[in-house]
């Protein structure tokens, strides 16, 4: 497990992330995907609205950009991090591909649909899965509201 310190300087790459997906259109959501020391694999955003695509959230963008970068399909060395908890969709694929470790700041948002929790997918996973939420809770709620409200649009 990753130290608070640490969690804390990777959600704040995480948060400028979901910042960068805002001013390109997308929706304010973001992320990285390090190694168990904390080195910084890949990072990037949302891009469901740029690239018309409902798939396309932070986290399958990364996982995608990670197995790309480090030529594999098998990321179990490394940890995840996001602003927001990940959606069903995302945790399966996250699992998928081996991480075993996810941190993420604010929870999930009530409209998700399926409203279905890290924790409940962690409950039907092989293997253990260390989930750790609310990391600058407050700050990654308060930054995707803002957001949102910018955008005037909830999905």
């Amino acid at each position: 497990m990753l130290s608070c310190e640490l969690q804390e300087k990777l959600m704040r790459i995480a948060q400028q992330q979901a910042a960068l997906a805002v001013e390109r259109g997308d929706y304010p959501f973001g992320g990285l995907i390090a190694d168990k020391e904390g080195n910084v694999i890949v990072k990037d955003g949302n891009r469901e609205k740029t690239l018309g695509c409902p798939t396309r959230h932070a986290e399958m963008t990364l996982l995608e950009k990670a197995c790309k970068e480090l030529g594999t399909n098998d990321l179990s060395g490394y940890i995840l991090m996001c602003n927001a908890e990940p959606c069903s969709m995302c945790s399966s694929a996250i699992i998928k591909c081996g991480i075993r470790e996810i941190y993420f700041g604010a929870d999930m948002e009530e409209f998700c649909n399926p409203l279905l929790r890290v924790a409940e997918v962690a409950e039907y996973t092989k293997g253990e899965l260390l989930v750790v939420p609310g990391i600058l809770k407050e700050e990654c709620t308060a930054q995707i509201f803002a957001a949102r409200e910018e955008q005037n649009e909830w999905v």
